[in-house]
């Protein structure tokens, strides 16, 4: 691995794991911002017609009381569907005043509708889902419909819209959630089937909840809601703390091996220059593997000399400098080292001699 690879990769490693625990941390106290939308059936059989009971009330307030679970940061799209489908502008949810913007649309919403046109719903609100993705994209998606009624279109209409069609020119979407909030018998019905199997050709996340209270239909999703967050987290943070365990052992697998090749090399030829005709003898650094090496006399010196007139070693370090392993003379106060063929700089090279005391010193690389 070459030295530029490894200076590009560490600080990368190092954003990853710090990346990592930062995300784990964020997930165990936020989870990710939702789009919402809100879609309430407002055919007459929901204020009691055609023998009906009469929940529109009920199910408003419950909408209402829902929407202060909603947190911050969500945006939310109310929806109004009977024989056509209403959909109003998106609500970005910062506090409690963008919540009363959604609570007055729904104040204001009332059931007069003669049919449920829930196939044309579908679409309508689908297409919208799939815009506001376009626009915002990152977020998940969720359509809660409080229904209690099955799909009962104008008979003029019942083949204009096609699900099969439409699913074709969207595809399915794996990240689209879908519950039903339904406040008769419709869990089971064939109705329920039928509405499913519809949204099925779009999204595979589909969740009927029967409740015959719209309050316990409410605390039934909001109680969904958390168990999928829970079971998010759960799979999720595993495999943070996994990977950024993997990571932190490739940093320290890492520094390690940079660490290892600090290493001192080279070759030394020294003499006693206040001898007329010295012996010059020489020395192999790297024969111990080591990040510095002591010469000089007395214990802890690699290359005692035992007539050099200093009185402490001087040292030779291996050093990582602009992206190599250099050489580096480091004399002290006994040992005051003179560079003889150039003006020092602290680092060896080929062919440097220097003086320490009574002796001289040439320096070979390899």
């Amino acid at each position: 691995m070459g030295t530029k690879s490894l200076k590009v990769i560490i600080p990368i490693l190092l954003l990853l794991i710090t990346a990592q625990f930062t995300i784990s941390a964020d997930y165990l106290h936020a989870r990710q911002s939702k789009d919402i939308f809100l879609v309430l059936d407002t055919s007459l059989s929901m204020v009691g017609q055609a023998g009906a009971q009469n929940i529109f009330g009920k199910v408003k307030r419950s909408i209402s009381s829902y929407i202060d679970q909603i947190e911050d940061g969500d945006r939310v799209t109310f929806a109004t569907y009977d024989t056509d489908v209403r959909i109003y502008p998106p609500v970005y949810i910062d506090d409690d005043n963008d919540r009363d913007i959604l609570k007055k649309y729904i104040t204001m919403t009332e059931a007069t509708g003669l049919w449920t046109y829930t196939r044309k719903m579908i679409i309508k609100v689908f297409e919208a889902a799939e815009q506001v993705g376009k626009d915002d994209s990152g977020r998940q998606t969720e359509i809660v419909v409080m229904t209690d009624a099955i799909d009962d279109p104008p008979p003029s209409e019942l083949k204009k819209f096609n699900l099969k069609e439409f699913a074709q020119k969207y595809g399915k979407k794996p990240e689209l959630w879908v519950y039903i909030l339904s406040f008769s018998s419709l869990k089971n019905s064939m109705a329920a089937q039928n509405l499913s199997k519809d949204l099925g050709l779009i999204t595979d996340q589909v969740k009927v909840i029967e409740s015959g209270e719209p309050e316990k239909a409410k605390h039934a999703l909001i109680e969904d809601e958390q168990k999928k967050e829970a079971a998010s987290r759960n799979i999720i943070i595993p495999i943070i703390i996994a990977a950024a365990c993997i990571l932190l052992i490739l940093a320290i697998l890492f520094f390690v091996k940079r660490l290892s090749e600090l290493k001192v090399t080279g070759k030394l030829e020294y003499w006693n220059n206040e001898i007329i005709e010295p012996y010059t003898q020489h020395f192999d650094l790297a024969r111990r593997s080591a990040r510095e090496a002591l010469v000089g006399r007395g214990l802890g010196c690699v290359l005692n000399i035992r007539d050099i007139n200093i009185k402490q070693p001087f040292t030779i370090k291996a050093i990582r400098h602009e992206g190599s392993i250099h050489m580096q003379l480091i004399g002290n106060e006994s040992a005051k080292l003179e560079m003889v063929n150039r003006q020092s700089d602290g680092l060896l090279q080929d062919g440097d001699i220097f003086k320490a005391g009574n002796y001289t010193f040439k320096f070979f690389s390899a």
